[in-house]
């Protein structure tokens, strides 16, 4: 098997067998467990656990690669438009970006 999604890849393989289930849920599913994973984060860093912070911002990941999956994208055209993305919108734009939501939503 091609490895598209590098370190990503196992966590797609390992979410194959609920690929089914997630077609079914809504984008609400997908919001709510990202909220979810964010404030176990906190907790963790609450708490001076790094590693395990760091385990719940890789859940947030396998959240977006689930929405991706149920927007049904492949890994290969994950791969692709994430280098796009990066090379349109992020490359030469992170402080704006910053500045964006600095400006628009007070972070």
């Amino acid at each position: 098997m091609v490895n598209h999604l590098g370190p990503f890849q196992d966590i797609w393989e390992a979410w194959n067998a609920a690929g089914e289930e997630m077609q079914e849920k809504g984008v609400d599913h997908f919001e709510t467990a990202v909220t979810v994973q964010f404030l176990e984060l906190k907790q963790h860093l609450v708490n001076d656990k790094r590693e395990k912070a760091a385990m719940e911002a890789i859940d947030v990941i396998s959240i977006a690669l689930n929405l991706l999956r149920k927007l049904d994208y492949e890994p290969e055209e994950i791969a692709s438009l994430a280098k796009v993305r990066a090379r349109d919108r992020m490359a030469g734009q992170t402080r704006e970006i910053l500045q964006k939501y600095s400006t628009l939503y007070g972070i």
